[in-house]
């Protein structure tokens, strides 16, 4: 009976002590979650002082990049295009203007440059009216102020991007490919584009061509595409089959229209022969990575 009552309190000692154990482990591990918590906030906290203080700084200089403008208002509206020039029209109220003071409105783009007077327009505002080369893609808008005695520079446009409102970004890649059949100096010329681009709804490709040339001859020509905001194609694009001499020169042009009339026009890839019997060779000379050239209409 002893032996009983012993076993039966030796087995509730240790349900007590396994229950007490899986309690103390559930706790430790609340503990050490909680922990885990406490140390991910804590680590935390730099990096929101540190964005704090950078949104802080940013808006401190804009207030005080506010107080010293000279001007409360500035916009600028493209209008048409001539000759690969297009019209631009700055408009900008001043904060204040002393009597007999004057302010110019200024153009750059590390090239060129052009000055306007700014004439007096309705409600106290100014413009001017410049003619800026439609490829600009990095210029600068400056105005200076003059009271009569010094000049004050703003600059409320310093990356003017007039490229975009107009053209067509044109990324394009292309490849010359050949081979012989039987040992003949006969030889298979393949040529294959692709093209891509980016630009405003208002203009796209409106036909483009692709023309291979050995030496200043047209051998092969293709149409890529026609009315088209974009295209892209790896496949076989132009083929054709003659006996290169020496000396020549393959080359594989792109000539792309749009529908404002401007032309682009890049070589994408250029050939060497060193002798009509020889391995064609990519000419060394040619520029693969040179950007396209851009033709204004005529008209």
């Amino acid at each position: 009976m002893k032996k009983k009552i012993w076993e039966a309190a030796v087995m509730v000692l240790l349900v007590l002590s396994v229950t007490l154990n899986l309690i103390l482990l559930c706790f430790c591990l609340g503990l050490k979650k909680q922990n885990t918590q406490l140390s991910g906030e804590i680590s935390a906290i730099p990096q929101q002082v540190d964005a704090s203080l950078q949104t802080a700084l940013a808006r401190i200089d804009a207030l005080q990049n506010e107080s010293q403008s000279i001007t409360s208002y500035f916009s600028i509206d493209f209008g048409a295009l001539e000759k690969g020039m297009a019209d631009t029209k700055v408009r900008f109220a001043l904060k204040e203007m002393a009597a007999g003071s004057t302010v110019h409105v200024g153009w750059y783009d590390g090239e060129k440059e052009q000055t306007q007077e700014a004439r007096p327009a309705e409600n106290g505002f100014f413009e001017a009216d410049l003619t800026i080369p439609v490829t600009c893609r990095n210029g600068t808008i400056s105005l200076i102020y003059n009271d009569g005695n010094t000049d004050t520079v703003e600059i409320p446009e310093p990356n003017l991007d007039v490229f975009s409102h107009y053209l067509i970004q044109w990324n394009a890649y292309g490849d010359l490919g050949w081979h012989r059949t039987g040992g003949s100096l006969e030889t298979t010329f393949t040529a294959n584009a692709e093209i891509s681009s980016t630009g405003p709804d208002s203009n796209k490709g409106s036909r483009a061509m692709l023309y291979l040339y050995r030496n200043e001859e047209l051998l092969e020509k293709t149409l890529l595409f026609e009315n088209a905001y974009g295209y892209s194609n790896n496949g076989s694009c132009l083929e054709t089959t003659f006996t290169p001499e020496d000396s020549d020169i393959l080359s594989l042009r792109l000539v792309i229209t749009d529908t404002l009339g401007y032309t682009y026009e890049k070589t994408l890839d250029q050939l060497l022969i060193p002798d009509k019997g020889a391995v064609p060779e990519f000419d060394p000379s040619f520029d693969r990575a040179g950007g396209m050239r851009i033709i204004p209409p005529e008209d």
